[in-house]
C-alpha cells in the first residue's frame, strides 16, 4: 500500500500519524503508521536474471511523488479534485488496482478462464484434438496426449496455473492502459465526511456490479475508492442523484470496505463505525464477517 495513501487515514494526515491496522485473516488489530503497516517484502522485486529486479519499485515510488501532493491537498482542503486532479488520481487508481495481492488471485481467474475455454475449442472432437497437436508439432500417440484423458484432465480440472512475479507485472502493465480509459469514461462524484469517518483496505479500488456474475471495470455499475479519511470518489456509467451524506452513509460505505477487504482495514481510531446485514450501524470489527452479508 503506498505510504503517501495510507497517511491519509492517520489521525493528523501524516507519514508519523497513527494508523490502526485490523487483520481480519488474524483477527487482530494493532496500532501502526504508513512506514509500517501495508507492505509485503520483495513482493515486486523481479528475478535476479532482470537486468533491474527493482525496477517495478522504482516506477511505483516515482508514480507516488506525482500523486502525493494531490492526495495531500484534497484531504487538507476536504474538497473534490479537479479536472487535472483526477485524471491523475484516476491513473494512480489503475495502478493501485494492479499492483495489489488481490489482483493476482483476480488475473489468475480470468486466465483459467482463457485456458479453459481454449482447451474445451481444441477439445469438442477427437478429430480437432488431433488437428491442434499437429499444429503444436506433437506426437498424437505420445502418453498423456490421448484424448479421453485429456478430456478428463480438463473436465476434472486436474491442473493449477502459477506464475511469477514477472508475469503478472507484465499483465499489470499491459492491463493499466485499458483500465484507465474504462475509468476516463465514468462520472465521477465525490462524497466528504468533515469528522473523517472512512476507513481504507488493501483492495481499494472496489468494483459492484451483478451478482454471480465476474465484474470488471466495463460492466461495473459502480467503482469506488477511499481517497483519504474525509474523502470518497464514486464512479458511475450514467449520472446519479447524490445521496445524503450522513453518519449512516459513511457507515454503508466503510460496510462496502469491509466487504471487499482482501485481509486488512487501515483506520484513524480502532472503532470505527460500519453497518451490519441488518443495517444497524456497528462499531465493534470483531463482530464483522463476510459470511453474514
Amino acid at each position: 500500500m503506498p505510504r503517501c495513501w495510507l497517511r491519509g487515514f492517520t489521525e493528523n494526515g501524516e507519514n508519523d500519524g497513527r494508523l490502526w491496522v485490523t487483520d481480519f485473516s488474524r483477527q487482530r488489530q494493532w496500532p501502526s503508521s504508513p512506514e509500517n503497516a501495508g507492505h509485503i517484502r520483495d513482493f515486486y522485486r523481479l528475478g535476479d536474471d532482470s537486468p533491474d529486479p527493482v525496477a517495478v519499485e522504482t516506477f511505483f515510488s516515482a508514480l507516488e511523488n506525482n500523486v502525493a501532493p494531490i492526495l495531500r491537498s484534497i484531504d487538507a482542503e476536504r474538497r473534490p479534485p479537479r479536472n487535472d486532479e483526477l485524471d491523475v488520481l484516476l491513473e494512480f487508481m489503475a495502478y493501485q488496482f494492479v499492483r495489489l495481492p488481490a489482483f493476482r488471485p483476480f488475473v489468475l481467474q480470468l486466465q483459467d478462464r482463457i485456458v479453459r475455454e481454449e482447451l474445451e475449442r481444441l477439445l469438442q472432437t477427437p478429430d480437432t484434438w488431433r488437428a491442434a497437436l499437429a499444429a503444436m508439432g506433437e506426437d498424437p500417440n505420445h502418453p498423456g496426449t490421448d484424448y479421453e484423458g485429456m478430456r478428463q484432465f480438463v473436465e476434472g480440472r486436474e491442473y493449477n496455473l502459477r506464475a511469477e512475479t514477472a508475469w503478472f507485472m507484465e499483465r499489470a502493465f499491459n492491463d493499466v492502459d485499458t483500465i484507465l480509459a474504462c475509468l476516463r469514461e465514468r462520472y465521477w462524484g465525490t462524497s466528504i465526511t468533515h469528522q473523517g469517518r472512512l476507513i481504507a483496505s488493501d483492495n481499494p479500488v472496489m468494483l459492484e456490479g451483478e451478482r454471480e456474475q465476474l465484474v470488471g471495470f466495463r460492466n461495473a455499475e459502480f467503482v469506488f475508492y477511499p481517497v483519504s479519511r474525509h474523502v470518497f470518489l464514486t464512479g458511475t456509467t450514467v449520472r446519479v442523484e447524490r445521496p445524503p451524506l450522513n453518519f449512516y452513509y459513511f457507515a454503508r460505505m466503510n460496510t462496502m470496505t469491509l466487504l471487499r477487504t482482501d485481509a486488512q482495514v487501515y483506520s484513524h481510531i480502532p472503532d470505527f463505525v460500519w453497518c451490519d446485514r441488518d443495517r444497524n450501524t456497528q462499531q465493534n470489527w470483531t463482530l464483522f464477517s463476510k459470511d453474514n452479508f
